[in-house]
């Protein structure tokens, strides 16, 4: 049984520029789950998959219904976290800062985003175990950060496959097996 994990095609929608409030930021997600993408080149290796499974949001069923030939399921489960309230105020901060602010609270738990933290991380667990059951091969279109949580998390039940660093947006699939 073979796992792909895919990542949906680039958002047609810029990344926020210069400085902006966490207030900002959580308005460009929101857009940001809302846009379209632009499909560009991919390769799904020479697997016929009998089954998908994908985001419902619209930039992961839009990459389904191109690189997939029938019905797929959608499920709420493969989004990405949504960013928790960050108690700054007015204080203005660089796109790459803001992430890397994140990935700190993350990292540390902190009270602002451990809520969606854990959340994700039970997603992530339950998604996995659904995974497991199934003896289908199955493609999975969804986001990066939710792949490389999958990825480790199908590791850890015994599937091999390749490292994952953060996956570019649908060149090829990542198949785990076992």
């Amino acid at each position: 049984m073979r796992i792909g994990l895919l990542r949906h095609f680039p958002v047609d929608m810029p990344q926020p520029q210069g400085w902006i409030t966490s207030a900002e930021l959580r308005d460009w997600q929101t857009k940001y789950d809302e846009a379209d993408v632009r499909v560009c080149s991919y390769t799904l290796g020479d697997i016929a998959w009998k089954h998908c499974i994908s985001s419902d949001l619209l930039r992961a069923t839009s990459t389904a219904k191109v690189v997939y030939q029938g019905d797929f399921h959608t499920t709420a489960t493969l989004r990405e976290p949504q960013i928790g309230e960050f108690g700054t105020g007015s204080l203005r901060l660089p796109l790459w800062a803001w992430r890397l602010l994140l990935r700190l609270t993350w990292m540390t738990g902190h009270r602002s985003q451990r809520a969606s933290r854990d959340d994700f991380k039970q997603r992530v667990k339950s998604m996995v175990d659904q995974l497991r059951t199934s003896e289908t091969d199955t493609l999975v279109v969804c986001h990066a950060g939710m792949m490389m949580f999958l990825a480790k998390e199908l590791k850890a039940h015994g599937f091999s496959g390749p490292k994952m660093g953060i996956p570019k947006h649908a060149p090829h699939v990542y198949v785990y097996q076992r």
